[in-house]
């Protein structure tokens, strides 16, 4: 069975409403994209797009939600207690949790406009994370299956790998690309011309690939601490090595056959590489 795809499908409502200009639309699929990373419930949390409406709710709650019209129109983010201040977003209490364990609140605003505000903001997201699990022990997030179903609603964990998944693979990932950055370049270089182009595929919940760090290592050499998109230093250094925090992205996706190359690959700012990822239209050439 084809894993859904989330993107297209919400690419295609936005598209279909011609108030969101393309820049905005690329601020809501981040959205999403972000809300998705940061839940820790993904087995109880489902995502639908309905005429009015893209969100992501566990039981009869939301979790994050765009809606277009009507009185709850706006923005809509589940968080913790005590959320951070950012310019456009206000906050109020949600009633079905006042009297549970844990209160929590609706992070809102009526205008789009103000997503990056939102976006950019790790303490807010951090407060989305705790939220999404607080809210499981609320009556309101009692499993709903059936009726999610029915509104052919995808649950998250169907199609959404989260970085917990492959957190340990990533970090001896990074280790080797450490090595290989104290490495040589000659000898970095001469690996890469011996090594596959084409990288193992590890079967996983879905299908990961072997990188090569030494490719890894080349391209963020070769970037010189500068962003190949935006063209800005990187935004800090790394708390392990004191480097340039570049991210390598490769342009045509390995799930799509794409090459473990250099020359297939580029080194980007977060802003940038998330924009490849998520923005409209996609990718970078």
């Amino acid at each position: 069975m084809n894993r859904f795809d989330w993107k297209i499908n919400l690419q295609l409502w936005l598209k279909a409403r011609r108030d969101i200009s393309p820049e905005l639309a690329d601020s809501i699929i981040v959205f999403f994209g972000v809300a998705f990373e940061h839940t820790r419930c993904p087995q109880r949390a489902w995502f639908g797009i309905h005429p009015s409406r893209a969100s992501l709710v566990v039981g009869g709650i939301y979790l994050a939600a765009i809606q277009r019209s009507g009185e709850d129109q706006g923005l809509w983010l589940l968080v913790d207690q005590q959320p951070p201040p950012i310019k456009g977003i206000e906050y109020r209490p949600v009633k079905s949790t006042q009297k549970s364990k844990y209160p929590l609140v609706w992070a809102h605003s009526i205008s789009l406009t103000n997503l990056p505000n939102l976006l950019s903001n790790t303490i807010l997201w951090d407060s989305f994370s705790t939220a999404s699990e607080k809210i499981l022990v609320s009556p309101i997030a009692s499993d709903r299956d059936s009726l999610q179903e029915r509104r052919n609603k995808k649950r998250l964990s169907d199609f959404w790998v989260g970085k917990s998944v492959q957190v340990k693979e990533e970090e001896q990932f990074q280790d080797a690309v450490r090595s290989a950055l104290l490495d040589k370049p000659e000898l970095r270089r001469k690996r890469i011309e011996n090594a596959r182009a084409i990288p193992n595929k590890i079967e996983v919940i879905s299908v990961s690939f072997a990188r090569n760090p030494d490719v890894v290592a080349e391209v963020l050499f070769l970037a010189n601490g500068y962003c190949e998109y935006c063209k800005n230093p990187a935004p800090f250094v790394r708390r392990a090595n004191n480097s340039p925090y570049l991210e390598v992205h490769h342009k045509k996706p390995l799930s799509e056959g794409g090459e473990d190359t250099v020359a297939n690959a580029v080194a980007l700012c977060p802003n940038c590489h998330r924009k490849a990822h998520y923005g409209w239209p996609r990718g970078f050439k």
